[in-house]
């Protein structure tokens, strides 16, 4: 395209307006042809703000993924403070094709439908797609954190749970459709196991005002449009669609219904907690005490305590804390059942009995590892069960056990039996003790 095709689509009313409508509340960066970025930070508030961005030479334009009280007053020591929310982009790129970007595009929106949630897609204007998961559709507290305040740690669990759940399903279909040794052949060297991501990149690592094409932007690579789709649409989808003489501004990209990821969120959450390596084994320390009998509840920790009395908030966090200490704690599999179905009648209200059964299937299958860690975040603290005790701080003002797991083991070495100091031997002349029998001989030999 030349300058002037290039004016001619961004003063386009219905592309002006739709990008106006995209960047509300929302950092905005435009991109030069030759990939180098206008001043940030910036805003668009008016039509005319595109149409004079295009004519200094800004050929794409570019959103944050964070939503923001004040754009213009970003700086690198606010940021918490501005953020007031964000959306999960998942940013699919292939290496090898649009058709296997296709694929994985299809698979992310089957597995989101199938849990509830609403979402939008588009074409990135060149290799792949984008999906949109709506700040809306998230719960805005999460065990008593605003969710705004987890980015962006929330957001890339939440994509490696995508990745994790649609992977071995990719990979098969992404040798449907090359064939294993043409995958093979397109790497710089065959790995020693194949993974879809090689050839498929479903990014995770976005940081602090991360930006994504807007919707109905031009790609400079391709000039042609990032353009908003329908699910049903995406395989039948063909580049030229999106040739910019022939778009249509009808398709929303953001797209969301109140709390419809709230599932979604909470069971990558769960995910997240039951994937991560004990810290322990993860630094090579030494294994943790193991005790061959099973441990009594009249030495938990309190932590634990509160979350057998009943659970209002927090409540998968909670389950997940429970069955891996207590499995830690030596209960068979079909006692810690009883006491999980126990402690739910007691929850406000309790979790549905197909979930605890799945939770404790999952266990049956995997080897018993520790809770989170007492610092860990979204665990203990902000669901409100950490109430700390003198065994928690050992002989300090501060807490010393770092899992619940310790709490005990710390009681019962302090509840060994005192060894029994010898009673001594003593004197019968002049009643003098002695702590060993050599000791009273010598004593005699000298003395009587």
């Amino acid at each position: 395209m030349n300058r002037q095709q290039i004016l001619e689509y961004y003063s386009r009313k219905d592309i002006a307006d739709s990008l106006i409508k995209s960047s509300k509340n929302r950092e905005v960066a435009g991109a030069f042809w030759d990939g180098s970025y206008d001043k940030r930070p910036n805003i668009l508030q008016f039509p005319t703000d595109v149409f004079q961005m295009a004519k200094n030479g800004v050929t794409s334009f570019h959103i944050s993924v964070e939503h923001w009280s004040n754009p213009m007053a970003l700086r690198q020591d606010n940021y918490e403070k501005l953020r007031t929310g964000w959306d999960l982009i998942i940013d699919i790129d292939s290496k090898i094709g649009l058709q296997e970007s296709k694929i994985t595009a299809d698979l992310i929106c089957r597995l989101l439908k199938k849990n509830g949630v609403t979402f939008g897609i588009k074409f990135s204007g060149r290799r792949g797609f984008h999906i949109c998961i709506p700040w809306e559709s998230f719960p805005k507290e999460v065990d008593y954190k605003p969710l705004q305040k987890l980015y962006p740690d929330a957001a890339r669990i939440l994509a490696a749970y995508i990745r994790k759940k649609i992977a071995k399903k990719l990979m098969k279909e992404l040798v449907k459709s090359r064939g294993a040794n043409e995958l093979i052949n397109s790497l710089a060297e065959p790995p020693s196991k194949l993974n879809p991501f090689y050839f498929v990149e479903v990014e995770k690592n976005w940081g602090v005002r991360h930006m994504f094409r807007a919707p109905y932007s031009l790609n400079e690579k391709t000039w042609l449009a990032s353009l908003p789709l329908s699910h049903k649409d995406i395989m039948t989808f063909s580049e030229s669609e999106a040739k910019p003489e022939k778009i249509s501004t009808e398709t929303e990209f953001f797209i969301s219904e109140e709390n419809s990821a709230e599932a979604l969120f909470l069971a990558a959450m769960d995910w997240r907690a039951m994937h991560k390596k004990a810290e322990r084994n993860e630094t090579g320390k030494k294994p943790r005490i193991q005790w061959e009998n099973k441990i009594s509840e009249d030495i938990f920790p309190p932590c634990i305590r509160l979350v057998l009395s009943g659970m209002q908030d927090g409540r998968k966090r909670s389950l997940f804390i429970l069955i891996n200490f207590l499995r830690m704690m030596n209960w068979k599999l079909e006692e810690i059942q009883e006491k999980v179905f126990q402690w739910n009648e007691k929850n406000k209200p309790p979790l549905p009995r197909n979930y605890l059964l799945a939770q404790l299937r999952y266990q049956e299958q995997h080897t018993a590892k520790p809770p989170a860690n007492c610092s860990v975040a979204m665990y203990y603290k902000d669901i409100g069960i950490c109430r700390p005790d003198n065994v928690c701080k050992g002989r300090t003002e501060r807490i010393t056990i770092k899992n619940p797991v310790n709490y005990p083991f710390r009681i019962m070495g302090s509840r060994k039996k005192e060894r029994v100091k010898p009673q001594g031997f003593s004197c019968l002349v002049c009643k003098k003790q002695f702590q060993t029998g050599q000791g009273l001989e010598l004593h005699k030999g000298r003395m009587h």
